[in-house]
C-alpha cells in the first residue's frame, strides 16, 4: 500500500482555513478486492450464526447477505484510507478528528460538521509536492 504524503484542510464561510499534514494509503485493485471479499466473509459467518435460531432466520440470513454485497461493493469503491488527523475547526476551534475509518471513494472536496459547534465545514485533501 503506497503511502503519500497530503495536506488536509477543513474550510468554513467567513474564515481561513485550518490545514495539517496528512497521510493517505492508496488501495491497488487486489487491495480492493480483498478487502471486499472480507466484508462479504464476514457476512457470510454472521448468517451462519442465525441458522439455529427459530423464526429470526427467516429474515436475518436474506437481510445479513443482502447487507454484505451490499458493504462489498461498496468496499470496492473505496479508493484509498487518510490516516487518521485531528485538525481544529476554523469557526470555534474545536479540535475535529478525520480520516481513518473504511475509505474514500475519492479525493474530491466533502462537506461534513464540527464536532463541537455542528457548523458545514468542507474537508479538503491536496496531494502535497
Amino acid at each position: 500500500m503506497p503511502d503519500r504524503p497530503v495536506t488536509v484542510s477543513l474550510s468554513a464561510t467567513g474564515v481561513n482555513p485550518v490545514s495539517v499534514a496528512g497521510i493517505v494509503t492508496d488501495f491497488s485493485r487486489p487491495q480492493r478486492v480483498l478487502r471486499s471479499a472480507v466484508v462479504m466473509g464476514i457476512a457470510v459467518l454472521l448468517a451462519a450464526t442465525l441458522i439455529p435460531i427459530p423464526i429470526i432466520h427467516l429474515l436475518g440470513i436474506p437481510l445479513l447477505l443482502l447487507t454484505g454485497v451490499v458493504a462489498s461493493v461498496r468496499q470496492m469503491t473505496k479508493i484509498g484510507r487518510l490516516h487518521p488527523v485531528k485538525v481544529a475547526c476554523p469557526k470555534c476551534g474545536a479540535t475535529n478528528r478525520v480520516g481513518g475509518g473504511l475509505g474514500y471513494t475519492s479525493l474530491e472536496p466533502q462537506e461534513r460538521m464540527c464536532d463541537s459547534c455542528r457548523r458545514g465545514l468542507t474537508l479538503t485533501i491536496v496531494p502535497r509536492d
